[in-house]
């Protein structure tokens, strides 16, 4: 009997219900918000609420409470990170499909997953500005919810599916982490409590820069959550530069570890972060880059040297955050230039933020592992560790970031090769495939794709299925594969 409860669902159904109430919650802010402005679409938001709701309380009491106080299997812990975004997406595209703005279940399925993956792509034949105010509001509350989501999972859900592989890589891991459910929970009001204080403060810093307070709220929620991206916030409209340093630290705010940040909260020292080798060498790496694209900006004629300086970094700080902002029309400039920005939706954040990418701490492991190869190549009998924050790195945390990122560049590349059959040429296939698996939409801008709704319905639906893999970082992906390739085998 015990051995049957263990092997149960019943905390990913807890965590399913729970999910699915909190979108039922998130429906009721713009169904309030459009009653206010007096607007007719305020209708869109009734239903789906009410379905949410319902299903959320169905799912509840398929799982027990008494099972609360258990450990979280892998199994959930995989059926949950996989199936969470489809469970969401199925009730944000709701208001989409009931307003028939969109023209085919894919086109809507589309836009509500990029909203909650907060790629910040959009398969709409117009600018996003033309929508009905109430859903512009809803892509900016599910950006929002989406960034959340990623967060939660990765301070709960991730680490037991990946053997501690979602956080930072040294001891401090053990401080944050445990499957137990009472001890999820606390880690989850931890990360939601930074996330939401860094949303505040983001409307702080963009209201002083000039916006409106709902300008300013809607800006941050989707500039934090990694979303940006969408026509609608795209900073060349307003050529504000007060406005632009505004955004350039809210993004460096949401490029931190949500983690790291809460200690630094908690003993109330900011500069204790610059201790941290990841932040360290994530800021080098946006110095080093602003000045190599606002250099070679100059030398081409591109722009003079403070319109060089002011947009290089900008769009650096766009692109490794995978905000994708647009302060400047970047697929017009040299290719050298497109080029550093399409790597640098690849390098992405720290580990513990929002954003997409392989992270700035992957990357450095891999970078010390291959200086101690060499080093061993010179010196067969030399012993190498591979450390960080003077700490060594387990040689499973070893093994797992080079799986990974085989794993991640094999998809990349054989997903643009399939990308490729729906008509876009190879490098706006490889752009395409870059901004979902990285959940930086602007990428694709960068090769001449920007207009997505002349791809075929089936395109749209392989690209949502991408930009799943990439936000549930491939492994409990191929997990989730496997288990159905061994339940198929021992049913036959």
């Amino acid at each position: 009997m015990r051995m049957e409860k263990e092997n149960g669902l019943e905390l990913f159904w807890l965590l399913m219900g729970q999910m699915s109430i909190l979108m039922a919650g998130a429906l009721i802010v713009p169904f309030l918000v459009t009653l206010i402005w007096g607007d007719t679409e305020a209708w869109l938001f009734v239903l789906p609420a009410a379905f949410a709701y319902g299903l959320g309380r169905v799912m509840i009491k398929m799982g027990s409470s008494e099972h609360r106080g258990r450990q979280l299997t892998i199994r959930e812990g995989v059926y949950f990170m996989s199936f969470v975004w489809f469970l969401m997406c199925i009730i944000g595209l709701m208001p989409y499909a009931i307003s028939g703005i969109f023209p085919s279940f894919p086109s809507a399925f589309f836009e509500a997953m990029s909203s909650l993956t907060t790629t910040g792509l959009s398969c709409l034949p117009y600018d996003r500005m033309e929508l009905p105010r109430g859903l512009i509001l809803w892509h900016s509350v599910m950006s929002w919810l989406g960034g959340l989501t990623f967060v939660v999972v990765m301070v709960t859900v991730l680490p037991q599916v990946s053997g501690c592989f979602g956080l930072t890589l040294s001891a401090r891991q053990s401080i944050f982490f445990s499957p137990v459910w009472n001890k999820m929970a606390q880690s989850a009001r931890q990360g939601t409590t930074v996330y939401a204080v860094l949303t505040v403060a983001a409307a702080g810093v963009f209201y002083l820069a000039g916006l409106n307070p709902f300008e300013s709220l809607l800006r941050a929620m989707v500039t934090i959550s990694s979303s940006g991206g969408s026509s609608v916030y795209a900073f060349i409209y307003y050529n504000n530069p007060a406005l632009e340093l505004a955004a350039m630290a809210v993004m460096l705010m949401s490029s931190l570890s949500l983690l790291l940040v809460w200690k630094a909260w908690k003993i109330k020292s900011i500069l204790w972060l610059l201790k941290d080798t990841e932040i360290r060498n994530f800021l080098r790496v946006v110095l080093i880059t602003g000045a190599v694209l606002a250099g070679h900006l100059y030398l081409t004629g591109t722009y003079d040297w403070v319109e060089s300086l002011r947009y290089g970094f900008f769009q650096t700080m766009s692109f490794i955050s995978t905000n994708g902002f647009v302060a400047a029309p970047f697929w017009l400039w040299p290719s050298f230039d497109r080029y550093v920005l399409f790597l640098l939706v690849f390098v992405g954040g720290c580990i513990g933020s929002a954003t997409g990418g392989l992270k700035i701490m992957r990357l450095l492991v891999l970078f010390r592992l291959t200086w101690a190869e060499m080093r061993r190549t010179l010196h067969p009998r030399m012993v190498l560790s591979i450390k960080v924050d003077k700490l060594p790195v387990p040689d499973k945390i070893v093994g797992r970031i080079l799986a990974f990122f085989y794993l991640y560049m094999t998809a990349f590349f054989v997903f643009a090769m399939i990308l490729s059959l729906s008509g876009i040429s190879i490098i706006q296939a490889l752009g395409l495939a870059a901004g979902c698996l990285t959940s930086t939409g602007a990428s694709s801008a960068l090769f001449g794709l920007e207009n997505l709704h002349i791809l075929p319905d089936w395109a749209k639906i392989f690209c949502s299925l991408l930009m799943v893999m990439g936000r549930v970082e491939i492994f409990s992906f191929l997990v989730l594969l496997d288990m159905g390739r061994r339940s198929f085998q021992k049913r036959w």
